[in-house]
């Protein structure tokens, strides 16, 4: 999801889906620097044993893993949110999340600014950038996950790069192909009926579940316009700036929303150990789907093209998919098949090389 989820909202916005040009010249820079490298025999020959070697301990291979860890993480975050979310409103679970965050994230921002410093003109701009990219996104991804399943709302979170690559040619006008057009029209088709499903399955929870499926996706088009909009305007920012300030202004915002929620009182971090599935749950979001994987994240995306990269977001429902039908009974559907059939046909047209 990141983006659900993402724990990785923030991340996409160095990384943001680029012109099919921009996306040729990325590719081709960092191809000539891979096949240039001794690990994939460009200057040196190697082969047998001290190829494999090499080919295992080469920057992209170490890359593809690291990425590969986060869609799992990212993927597993869907099920442990939506498990969670039986026991604990979902204010409450956010608030918990970044307070507990605050430790880590106040020194660690302090450092960043001892060798950074902000300006302070960029300081409001940024923080209500932070408001928005963060608390207000997040708080629509757990409001819809509250209401629907693990597995609709783990594949509508995961077409934020389909949104943004979208919204990119509507509004900068930027040049896709015609492969790519298809593409779109097709992820845009299969999200349609992704976001419907439920009333097409015409379970008990229809109306409640297409209103979860519906909330996600206004969540994931919002994104989509504030990533266009950073890429103008905070593009000088570092990801690592925009990730630490946006978990200090959640963890300004959520103790209030949580208060609200809460009949105008704190939650009591008491609910934490009353509940292994709370407990566990918000570690888990806290420091295996933020911490954990914003590091794994940035290295990957650092050692290989940005196209590429984003290629591994959709690799989520792969292993959100089965686990929500093992750990929460969720099922598989044909109308759940059809629409993330379609939307994989689109994907794979829109960002094969």
């Amino acid at each position: 999801m990141a983006c659900i989820h993402n724990n990785h909202t923030l991340l996409y916005l160095s990384r943001s889906p680029l012109s099919a040009q921009a996306r040729e010249r990325a590719t081709q820079t960092r191809r000539s620097e891979h096949f240039d490298s001794p690990a994939v025999g460009g200057k040196t020959n190697v082969s047998g044993v001290g190829s494999t070697f090499l080919m295992i301990n080469n920057p992209r291979s170490k890359a593809y893993a690291a990425l590969i860890s986060v869609a799992v993480i990212w993927g597993l975050a869907s099920v442990i949110i939506k498990g969670t979310l039986e026991y604990l409103e979902p204010m409450a679970f956010l608030y918990f999340r970044f307070v507990m965050l605050l430790p880590i994230t106040i020194p660690w921002y302090i450092w960043y600014l001892k060798k950074h410093p902000l300006k302070r003109s960029e300081i409001l701009p940024l923080t209500i950038f932070s408001f928005v990219a963060t608390t207000l996104y997040l708080s629509l991804i757990f409001w819809g996950f509250e209401r629907t399943t693990a597995m609709d709302g783990n594949l509508l979170g995961t077409l934020n790069p389909i949104f943004i690559v979208l919204l990119g040619v509507l509004i900068l006008k930027e040049q896709v192909t015609t492969r790519e057009k298809i593409g779109l029209g097709l992820a845009i088709v299969g999200t349609l009926i992704t976001v419907v499903q439920p009333l097409l399955e015409g379970n008990t929870f229809a109306l409640e579940n297409t209103w979860g499926n519906t909330i996600i996706l206004i969540a994931s088009i919002i994104w989509a316009f504030f990533v266009l909009y950073s890429k103008k305007n905070f593009k000088h920012f570092s990801p690592l700036l925009i990730t630490l300030h946006g978990s200090l202004v959640a963890g300004i915002t959520y103790p209030l929303l949580a208060f609200l929620e809460n009949g105008f009182k704190l939650p009591s971090f008491g609910l934490l150990f009353m509940n292994q599935t709370v407990f566990w749950g918000v570690m888990y979001m806290a420091f295996a789907s933020y911490v954990l994987a914003y590091i794994l994240y940035e290295y990957g995306m650092s050692k290989i093209e940005i196209s590429q990269g984003s290629v591994f977001t959709y690799l989520q429902p792969l292993f959100a998919t089965p686990l929500a039908v093992i750990f929460l009974g969720e099922i598989v559907t044909i109308p759940f098949i059809i629409g993330a059939g379609v939307i994989f046909a689109g994907v794979v047209l829109s960002e094969w090389k």
